[in-house]
């Protein structure tokens, strides 16, 4: 199989012949192409940078699906009206959310075919595709409901909107909710991708609530899938959180219910427990913990818990190995050299 067919066989939660690799490298090839980052995402955005640099780290790596751009957090903030730091070898972040100490905001759409950094950024994943021709799966990464409304508002003034004006916040995660199916139908207007990817840090009922979970992110989960599902593809989602938990299990049902395809587990997550109550109804990916065992190592660690998360799932059928998390610059790309080692040498069924 090439990659791209093992990665949506596994996805389809059919047999591969060898575990799917995806680590959701979002901002990890500037280290290997030698950007900054400001050359590559600040301003207009460069899309022949962010393209010839992802495409150097798949060759380097040679993983089965990719994100087609060079992605981070807020690209839409600055569009909005507020403020991104893009430090030289840091990671972008935003400063000056748009909606800060905004009692009714407005909420208009950027249209990502025209505004912002988004022409480009469309661009990049064409060339992406191109560069691909079919050999690894490209995903779009787009963020959760309540992580992008968080992104807008500030963390903690949407905390305190949830207590004292509930409306508002329905108002954000409606809005976007939206920004995120209009990015990803224009991205898929642009190139031929096979995955929408949920990235939601925020939408992590350890944080906020489960409560907040039900009312706030899986309904609107549910849209973003069904807008995917509209140009014909599948959805993954990604929340934080122990979702293994006695307490968040039944917050499973609900993902499950929303009818993503795919979820990734993060960190302190029991993927055992995971296996065995929902293995045959969702495709679980997830893996090494990338803000300890990968960033750290050494390469005998790395190892040693990669193949603890191979042998768990195997024959892959329904599983993609993937990190706790995203996998950014700084991240040592020798660790990560020792990771895709371990997993295209491990055994396959039958070997």
């Amino acid at each position: 199989m090439r990659g791209r067919e093992r990665f949506l066989t596994a996805l389809r939660r059919e047999r591969p012949d060898g575990p799917p690799v995806f680590l959701r490298d979002l901002t990890l090839a500037l280290d290997q192409a030698g950007y900054t980052t400001p050359e590559v995402c600040a301003g207009r955005y460069d899309p022949d940078k962010a393209a010839s640099s992802i495409m150097a780290l798949h060759h380097r790596l040679g993983q089965d699906a990719v994100v087609g751009c060079v992605h981070f957090l807020g690209m839409e903030v600055e569009a909005l009206g507020g403020e991104v730091s893009y430090p030289t070898w840091g990671i972008p972040s935003v400063v000056r959310p748009p909606f800060q100490g905004l009692d009714d905001p407005v909420l208009v759409l950027p249209d990502p075919r025209r505004e912002g950094p988004f022409p480009n950024v469309l661009e990049c994943y064409r060339r992406v595709a191109e560069g691909l021709r079919g050999e690894a799966a490209m995903v779009c990464n787009l963020e959760g409901p309540l992580t992008k409304a968080a992104l807008l508002r500030g963390l903690e003034n949407l905390a305190l909107d949830m207590h004292y004006d509930p409306s508002l916040v329905h108002r954000l995660v409606e809005h976007s909710t939206e920004l995120g199916a209009e990015y990803l139908e224009a991205v898929a207007a642009e190139a031929p991708i096979d995955c929408a990817f949920i990235a939601a840090a925020s939408d992590n009922p350890d944080l906020f609530g489960r409560e907040a979970f039900v009312r706030y992110s899986v309904p609107h989960v549910k849209r973003l899938r069904e807008r995917a599902r509209g140009i014909g593809l599948p959805t993954v989602f990604h929340p934080h959180g122990d979702m293994a938990s006695v307490a968040n299990l039944p917050l499973m049902e609900e993902v499950i219910a929303s009818g993503v395809e795919g979820f990734q587990f993060a960190e302190g997550n029991d993927a055992g427990a995971l296996k065995r109550r929902f293995g045959k109804r969702i495709c679980l990916m997830g893996g090494i913990d990338a803000f300890s065992t990968l960033l750290l190592g050494p390469e005998g660690r790395i190892a040693e818990e990669a193949e603890g998360y191979l042998r768990a799932f195997r024959p892959w059928d329904g599983y993609v190995f993937m990190c706790s998390c995203s996998l950014h610059r700084g991240m040592p790309l020798e660790n990560v050299d020792a990771l895709m080692r371990c997993v295209r040498r491990f055994p396959r069924e039958g070997a």
